[in-house]
């Protein structure tokens, strides 16, 4: 329950603090004084959307700060998981400054306005002047259905359940379109990748093949150039090996006469030797090369065929190499990919079953619902003065068949809120058949239906405090005193805050505020003061008399307090 407002520097009001009472609290004042100031700053402090706008004229920042108290369960729940102390009070402060650097604070601790607005939601709902307008769609009727059946749950439940076909259809339609994508380039891949596998190619493999090349064209070169070392080393008349054999020899007696010499026979020695494996060495190369042309012309192929490959793919051997393994990849994914097929399809026929199924029994349970919802609203619309009133819960039929998907059957489309579509029909006078009610309400009528709804939906609810915005719009008279009383009986099981210009509504109060505005040097000043005995009686008289009132007026005025103060539905 609201305790405490305290706002500053909020639009035309300076600074202002009030106290909330339980049961029915009401604001009062002339057109324009700023009653829903007071509701706007209500909307500020718990998560509504707001700007520097709001901020008073010459001021850097306005600020609303509330005081709740008995804080539902569920709120408080809200407060652990983020952290705050779960206590029975609440203090919660909106900071707006033209700088931009807007603050947020609950408990005295800084937080998300997210969080303020999760919070807010479980200790506040705002009927505003206009929600009644909510009647002349019928898209928001099944929402006050659900609203009315409390059947929030089983709503979260059909959403994840949709968002789960809606998955399951996606991932095989996706699969299904790239099994389609690849099967148009399934011949082009495996002919690419055929014409790789049958090159045969190696890393390297080319760099290789230029240097036997090189070595058949040369060869002639080759080959005399290692024969003239032989002759040079070995084979002719003045042979190095000959010649050099021979001093090692001479050198040995010699070096028996001195050792100083063996070192040197030994390096001389081993010159011999490696000269003689030269010599080996040429001429197992001579042996070898020979200009072959048949061999030289195989190359010259097998270099023009990767040379043309590497042109073909733009890239090395091994870039040729890894598309190859990209190639095998695309198409092992491919026959990865059909086989999926039969699994994605039983995983949708699976959520999809599922979903419909809880669809089926969600429009069961709405039609219970609409069946008790067309009786409590007939008999609340007789309390609003409205008597004799039919109201109906109208689900739209099936429409044609459309191409199968999952999210339709027979005609009915499966959506986040399950299969139904619902609108309400009307009938202010008997006999008459009932139509569309945004057709044919007026504004009075949609004003009083729109309370009715409301009530019956959150009586039920767990939300404390419920604030009205002139839901008296349109109505006056007997009407409006069954108004009244309808707010009263709602005023018993909640905290209600009311902005009304009606009398007789006014009468019912708990708790009287009046607003006024009054201009102070050119500046506008909005005030509320909660009402004494007396101040209410003069105005109530004031809201019944207009500009000039009467005894008459006043004493009428005493009554309907008196009257209101013994009322208790």
């Amino acid at each position: 329950m609201l305790r405490e407002l305290r706002i500053k520097n909020f639009a035309v009001i300076d600074e202002m603090a009030l106290e909330f009472g339980p049961g029915l609290n009401v604001l009062t004042g002339e057109t324009g004084a700023g009653k829903t100031l007071v509701l706007n700053a209500l909307g500020l402090v718990t998560g509504g959307r707001t700007s520097s706008d709001v901020i008073r004229q010459g001021e850097e920042e306005a600020s609303v700060e509330a005081l709740f108290e008995a804080l539902p369960e569920a709120v408080r729940e809200k407060l652990k998981e983020g952290g705050y102390r779960d206590d029975d009070e609440l203090v919660a402060k909106r900071v707006v400054s033209r700088s931009g650097k807007n603050r947020v604070y609950l408990g005295g601790g800084l937080c998300p306005l997210g969080l303020l607005a999760e919070v807010g939601s479980g200790l506040i709902h705002i009927y505003g002047q206009h929600e009644h307008q909510a009647l002349l769609r019928p898209e928001a009727h099944l929402a006050l259905l659900d609203s009315h059946g409390g059947l929030e749950e089983k709503l979260e439940e059909m959403k994840r359940k949709h968002d789960c076909v809606a998955r399951d259809w996606e991932r095989l339609r996706d699969a299904r379109m790239l099994i389609d994508k690849r099967r148009e380039e399934e011949a082009l891949l495996r002919a690419q990748l055929e014409e790789i596998l049958q090159a045969r190619l190696k890393e390297g493999e080319d760099e290789e093949l230029k240097e036997r090349r090189n070595i058949l064209i040369h060869s002639e070169k080759l080959y005399q150039g290692c024969k003239e070392g032989e002759e040079i080393l070995y084979e002719g008349d003045d042979a190095l090996v000959g010649r050099l054999g021979r001093y090692v020899q001479r050198l040995r007696e010699v070096a028996s006469i001195d050792a100083a010499l063996h070192p040197v026979v030994e390096l001389l020695s081993a010159s011999l030797a490696q000269m003689e494996e030269a010599t080996s060495a040429l001429r197992r190369y001579t042996d070898r090369v020979q200009y072959d042309p048949e061999t030289l012309e195989t190359l010259e192929d097998r270099l023009a065929e990767i040379g043309r490959l590497k042109r073909k793919y733009n890239g090395s051997i091994g870039d040729i190499l890894r598309i190859q393994e990209h190639l095998s990849r695309e198409l092992s994914a491919l026959t990865r990919t059909e086989e999926e097929i039969p699994n994605l399809t039983k995983a949708l026929d699976e959520s999809r079953r599922s979903a419909w199924e809880l669809a089926e029994s969600l429009s069961v349970e709405r039609r219970r619902i609409a069946r008790r919802l067309k009786r409590e609203m007939e008999t609340e619309a007789e309390g609003l003065g409205m008597p004799g009133i039919v109201f109906e819960v109208h689900f739209q039929e099936p429409g044609p068949e459309q191409d199968e998907t999952p999210f339709q059957s027979g005609g009915k489309q499966l959506t986040k809120l399950g299969m139904d579509q619902v609108e309400f029909f009307f009938s202010s006078n008997p006999g008459e058949e009932p139509k569309p009610l945004a057709k044919i309400a007026s504004g009075g009528e949609l004003s009083r239906l729109m309370l009715a709804i409301k009530s019956l939906v959150m009586v039920r609810g767990d939300i404390p405090t419920l604030l009205f915005d002139e839901v008296d719009a349109g109505i006056g008279g007997r009407v409006a005193e069954m108004v009244g009383k309808k707010l009263k009986k709602v005023a018993a099981s909640h905290q209600v805050i009311c902005v009304t210009h009606l009398p007789q509504i006014a009468a019912l109060a708990n708790s009287h505020y009046a607003v006024s505005k009054e201009t102070v040097k050119g500046r506008s000043f909005t005030e509320v003061k909660k009402l004494g005995p007396k101040e209410r009686i003069a105005e109530i008289a004031r809201m019944l008399g207009g500009v000039k009132i009467t005894d008459k007026t006043r004493q009428h005025a005493e009554e309907m307090v008196k009257r209101g103060s013994l009322t208790t539905d």
